[in-house]
Formats: C-alpha cells, structure tokens, sequence
C-alpha cells in the first residue's frame, strides 16, 4: 500500500489511483470490460487480477494488434484464455457478448499514445458509450474513466461526462472525481460505482 502512494508522487497519480480501485473492486468470477484498450497496458493490469473473463474494445486495429503484443508477451496460457479482444468502437458496448453483467467497465479516453492524435474518443460516442455501460453494469458494478482534457476535444469530453455524472441519482450511484488541483488542465479520474441493490 505504501508504495502505491509513493507512487503518487509521479506524473500518473489518476493511473495508480485507478488501479487500486480495480483492485479492490474485483474478485475471483468477475467480468470486466476495457472500452479502450489502447496500447494495452490497463488490459494487461486487468488481466492479471482474479478474474474470469475480460472483454478489451478498440476502434483501432493497431491498438488490438499492440495489445495482443503485450499479453502475449506477459500472460501465461490461462491468463491468455480469459481475454477477449474486439476490434469494434465503445460505442458498440452493448455488443459485447458477456454472459454475466460485468463489475467493472474501464475507459481510458484520448487518443492512443504513439499514434495519430487526430484519432481521438469523442465526446457523443463516448456518451452513449457510457450511458449503455450504467445500463449492463452489474449490482455494485463500477465504472473507471480517465479523462485528458488537455487538448481541445478531450476538455470537451470531460465536461459533458462530469455534466452527466453529477445528474445521477445518489440513492443508486456514488460519484467520485479526483484531479490535481493545482496543475492546469490535468489528467482526472471519474469512478461511478452502482450502490448494491440499486
């Protein structure tokens, strides 16, 4: 525990505060969802957590090919078993064929690290996304959303995503937003977690 916090002191405290919540939010038999799996670094931070079955969405066929890359390079053959990769937007997020609604659903918005920066999660798809992702999530089921609003389209993307945070009903979910304070502009993380029995 400790050296997660020191880890904090670094430049990716959202990350590390985000992976102590997956931690703690997932036990052995959970379904879990990465919406954005980008370079593949969280899937693989997933996959290596107790769990049964993971789902890994990108629109991008470099982001599943760099993913697939990395668990193979890192995951033992049973840990390979319990991931899928889809090639497909989160906008499809009700497509993905789990058998029992996941506990947790993972976004990491902006664009992928080392690729095109014109290629970016938009604010009406990641929305919708989103708004599919409270409907699947199961009971006292959480979702994890990094936001960058460092460029244009990402500022915009976290505002409307804090906007539709803030109108959910407290008797059915708990709203958390953490950020750096005094750094402009920085990475935040959003955590929306269903009350049990909600």
């Amino acid at each position: 525990m400790n050296q997660i916090f020191r880890n904090f002191r670094d430049r990716s405290p959202h990350l590390d505060l985000a992976k102590l919540f997956w931690k703690r939010q997932l036990v052995s038999g959970n379904t879990a969802i990465d919406a954005t799996c980008g370079n593949g670094n969280d899937t693989l931070f997933l996959a290596k957590l107790p769990i049964s079955a993971l789902f890994a969405l990108d629109i991008q066929p470099a982001a599943i090919e760099k993913t697939r890359e990395l668990l193979a390079g890192h995951l033992n053959e049973e840990e390979l078993k319990r991931v899928a990769l889809c090639h497909m937007s989160h906008e499809d997020l009700r497509k993905v064929p789990c058998s029992i609604p996941p506990s947790l659903i993972v976004y990491n918005l902006g664009y992928l690290p080392g690729g095109d920066k014109s290629l970016t999660t938009k604010t009406e798809s990641t929305l919708e996304s989103i708004g599919s992702a409270l409907s699947i999530l199961g009971d006292a089921g959480a979702i994890s959303i990094t936001c960058y609003p460092g460029h244009a389209e990402g500022e915009k993307e976290e505002n409307e995503i804090l906007r539709m945070a803030e109108s959910l009903p407290s008797n059915l979910w708990e709203v958390r937003h953490h950020r750096w304070m005094n750094r402009t502009r920085s990475p935040s993380l959003l955590w929306i977690a269903r009350l049990p029995n909600s």
